[in-house]
């Protein structure tokens, strides 16, 4: 049985392909995001659908201006469905067979994925899934506009990405020098 695709994915622009593998990726990212949820939103999570738009850095200027009053690109955009409240009202109640939750949209940009991926030593796929993540998680109310919110989200962040087996995307940069010095000598 093939498993379900939680993500509908737009590539906009060649570029994207540059990234072998992102789109299975980034699936399986969201399938393991969901796992993830709280218990009290984990009902949720078998029928939620969201899509993301893996577009160019001035298509997420466009959206981050037009609807945040934001006037330059960023890495991801996420534009939840529902509120938190919302959503663990809907929790509680049981899905009809072949029902989906569509949880929203989520935008990134290739060039300032490139650009942050070479400032902080990281695998443009590993960043990107990462973004993926976090905008998933923002999708079900996460945040990280206070400390202790912030702390959770990351946390559940870096849990995540260790399950996929990839870096911790908060590591500082330092941390993450020192390492791939160290993989280069050793090979």
């Amino acid at each position: 049985m093939k498993k379900k695709d939680h993500l509908i994915i737009e590539v906009e622009g060649v570029s994207w392909s540059k990234l072998t593998g992102l789109q299975a990726r980034l699936q399986a990212a969201a399938r393991l995001t969901l796992a993830c949820l709280p218990a009290s939103l984990i009902a949720l999570a078998p029928a939620t659908q969201a899509s993301v738009l893996l577009t160019s850095d001035k298509a997420v200027h466009v959206l981050n201006r037009d609807y945040r009053g934001v006037d330059k690109p960023t890495n991801v955009l996420s534009f939840p469905q529902f509120e938190r409240p919302a959503l663990l009202k809907r929790s509680k109640k049981p899905f009809a067979k072949g029902e989906e939750l569509y949880a929203g949209d989520i935008a990134v940009a290739y060039g300032t994925v490139l650009k942050e991926s070479k400032a902080e030593l990281k695998e443009p796929l590993d960043h990107v899934t990462h973004l993926v993540v976090h905008g998933l998680l923002h999708l079900f109310g996460f945040d990280h506009d206070t400390d202790g919110r912030a702390a959770r989200m990351e946390k559940l962040e870096r849990q995540i990405m260790a399950t996929l087996g990839l870096p911790d995307p908060y590591a500082p940069l330092e941390e993450l020098d020192l390492t791939r010095r160290s993989a280069k000598r050793t090979q």
